[in-house]
């Protein structure tokens, strides 16, 4: 078969929700000559058997394309192929010199901003892509120092700051609690996320608990992107990790990652993000119930725009890259009371946040991401 029929026949048996014949198409696809059909194949494999997908990739006829690699390395490193540092960042400044700019910008969601790491590789990225340079608006992150860095230095110091995580908890309500964590994303990483993922943007809805379905409320007025499979990326699959370690949970129970806007004058009214057990059966099926919310914050707001807890008469202001967390349900899966909260009205600029709700149990999303969790 040509690769246009195995792709053919593969929609057909997705179609036919025969998922196993849809893959042994694209992988035939792929072993054929087409390698978006060969990625695809890959990531599908990925979370349940990911030494199986980088194997694969090798095996197809564009297996030595430096994007083709690159994807791999991704595999490999979120699949726990590659424990060592040193050896992904090698890799991935590799793939940044032939040109690949996802390596780029995957190093730079490492590297604090004003560093020489940092300052070399936006000077890379300005050179290789001075569009993505521009929309990214990377000239603010760069310190504007000539500061010279030799190629040992380079990967040491982007060594560790790869393989390094020193984000301290502050319980700001032991009651609950409320935990925040200043720093979980940079300064570039907040702007990566609004820029990359701000054309996805739609009207938040509220869900119905009987049919399952959005819909426009004046409960949610704000603007929501969610950020599915198909469009994660490196930076992406970061965050759901250090939320997961930082809430003591696996990566596999989170729902996907979703940004929000409330443009001034927006809100969110007060509300659990637990789910009723006997009103929200279609959404209770993905994972069960809500056990932790994650909100990560991209920029600041001097006014408005707390998120509130109002039984706890507690307000928390948005700081750019910090992320609050809290627990929504207890050990019989009933809300906890102390866990109504609200977003308060923006006053006089867009506020900007990622959201990641966690449930007891696996979801689609981070089974089909990350594999299926059972709880020991």
């Amino acid at each position: 078969m040509t690769i246009d029929e195995l792709i053919q026949k593969a929609n057909e048996a997705y179609a036919k929700s025969d998922f196993d014949g849809a893959m042994n198409y694209l992988r035939k696809a792929g072993l054929t000559g087409s390698m978006n059909a060969a990625l695809d194949y890959a990531y599908q494999l990925s979370s349940s058997q990911p030494n199986r997908a980088v194997e694969y990739l090798d095996e197809i006829p564009n297996a030595d394309r430096p994007i083709v690699q690159y994807h791999q390395l991704l595999i490999g490193y979120f699949g726990g192929l590659y424990s060592s540092p040193s050896y992904v960042v090698e890799k991935l400044l590799s793939l940044v010199q032939q040109g690949v700019i996802e390596a780029c910008l995957t190093l730079l969601a490492y590297m604090p901003i004003k560093s020489p790491e940092f300052d070399y590789l936006a000077k890379v990225l300005s050179q290789k892509s001075p569009n993505i340079y521009q929309q990214l608006e990377i000239e603010s992150f760069v310190s504007g120092n000539q500061a010279v860095i030799n190629d040992d230095e380079l990967v040491t110091l982007m060594s560790t700051r790869f393989s390094s995580s020193d984000l301290k908890p502050k319980v700001v309500e032991s009651t609950l609690p409320v935990t925040v964590y200043d720093g979980v994303l940079s300064p570039f990483e907040c702007h990566y996320f609004t820029v990359k993922f701000s054309p996805m943007l739609e009207p938040s809805m509220v869900i119905d608990p009987v049919t399952g379905k959005g819909s426009i409320n004046s409960v949610r007025t704000s603007y929501i992107a969610t950020i599915v499979p198909e469009v994660a990326d490196w930076i992406t699959r970061k965050l759901d990790a250090t939320i997961a370690t930082l809430t003591n949970t696996h990566v596999s129970q989170g729902e996907a990652l979703s940004l929000l806007r409330y443009e001034p004058g927006q809100e969110y009214k007060p509300h659990y993000d637990a789910l009723s057990v006997g009103q929200d059966p279609l959404i209770y099926q993905d994972g069960g119930q809500r056990i932790k919310t994650a909100l990560v914050y991209l920029n600041t707001l001097e006014t408005g725009g707390c998120t509130v807890f109002p039984k706890l008469d507690l307000k928390v202001a948005p700081f750019r890259g910090m992320m609050l967390t809290f627990p929504n349900s207890d050990e019989q899966d009933q809300p906890l009371l102390n866990s109504y909260h609200a977003g308060e009205q923006t006053l006089d600029k867009n506020k900007w946040l990622v959201t990641k709700w966690i449930r007891k149990c696996s979801t689609n999303y981070g089974t089909f991401m990350y594999g299926n969790y059972t709880k020991g």
